[in-house]
């Protein structure tokens, strides 16, 4: 791992500004202040609020991967039980423009993992977005994001949620103008669109990102709802009587300055390498109980192990920000924290 920008970096390293500890303070900070402890009956997430389901899978790594590519998870041909996470950006409307989410959680991982309080956990998550890069490069630019951020979530219509609101409608900052493009997308089902991971990982020594991208071929067609809950209304329809499947590859970096670690608002342009299948069974995921199991789980990049471990300053400002507001999202809700078994 390197610090600062002594010498240029190879594949799969870091470097870690000097003052990044304290700007993400400052993130978890404003996370944590725009809580609404009053919003009932459940205190929601911090981040992609609104889920679509909470599904039950299977992640079957595949058996013919090249040694380099055998790490972790993907050590050995296996299947593990997984849920998975489809979810809204932030609006709460599906028919309106929005990014979405992917979030898988494996279950029956065995080794330690990186969290210091949940290393005897045997969970493994992969948190997806349908985007293929993020929108901030680096936590310096993250903090004045989430300052307008408070602004837009305080109440009234103060002087700073005005300018905050213009800032999201027309600034010409990449900032805003990446997260209008992430923002855009109005997909018909949770279940036939690609999601990407935009942040890179370890894999053993290299490094990589990841992509999940739906195997249509037997699929139902889509029966499109005018409803706020269409998304959730397709899944079900979906599930009803079909499985659905995803791809997921694995792409590995192989130039560490045209794909660099440390700016996740750059595409990767390597090829992506199929390591493994998921497949969704036919289920009724749509019930009280599975909502609020799915409500309850806690997904973060660092629940990992140390062959998956992220990279990248904006994944490792996720560890502290998604530690924070799960705790906070928990206790006010009452609920202990805690990750599933098999």
């Amino acid at each position: 791992m390197v610090s600062g920008n002594a010498k240029p970096l190879g594949l799969g390293q870091e470097s870690i500004p000097a003052s990044e500890a304290g700007e993400i303070d400052k993130i978890v900070a404003i996370h944590l202040s725009v809580t609404d402890p009053k919003e009932k009956p459940i205190v929601p997430r911090g981040q992609h609020m609104k889920g679509h389901g909470c599904v039950k899978a299977k992640f079957e790594v595949a058996a013919d991967l090249p040694a380099d590519l055998r790490r972790g998870v993907f050590a050995e041909p296996r299947s593990f039980d997984a849920y998975i996470r489809f979810s809204n950006g932030k609006g709460s409307d599906d028919r309106q423009a929005d990014a979405h989410g992917m979030a898988i959680k494996l279950v029956g991982v065995p080794g330690a993992k990186l969290l210091e309080d949940e290393k005897d956990a045997t969970t493994q998550d992969f948190i997806l977005f349908d985007n293929p890069v993020f929108f901030i490069k680096n936590v310096a630019d993250y903090v004045p994001f989430m300052e307008d951020f408070r602004n837009l979530k305080s109440p009234g219509f103060g002087l700073g949620k005005v300018a905050s609101g213009l800032k999201f409608l027309f600034s010409q900052n990449y900032i805003w103008k990446m997260l209008r493009e992430a923002g855009s997308k109005k997909p018909d089902s949770p279940l036939r669109i690609a999601y990407w991971s935009t942040t890179p990982y370890k894999l053993g020594d290299a490094a990589v990102k990841y992509r999940a991208t739906p195997d249509l071929a037997g699929a139902p067609p889509v029966r499109i709802v005018d409803s706020p809950d269409k998304l959730r209304l397709a899944a079900v329809d979906h599930l009803r009587d079909h499985e659905a499947r995803f791809d997921f590859f694995v792409q590995v970096q192989t130039d560490p300055v045209a794909m660099p670690v440390e700016d996740p608002t750059v595409a990767w342009t390597s090829p992506f390498q199929k390591v493994a299948t998921i497949r969704i069974p036919a289920q009724e995921f749509d019930t009280p109980e599975r909502r609020m199991f799915g409500e309850n789980l806690s997904y973060t990049p660092w629940h990992a192990l140390p062959d998956h471990r992220p990279l990248g300053g904006i994944n490792r400002s996720r560890k502290w920000i998604y530690q924070a507001i799960s705790k906070q999202r928990h206790e006010l809700n009452g609920v202990p924290r805690r990750e599933p078994t098999e």
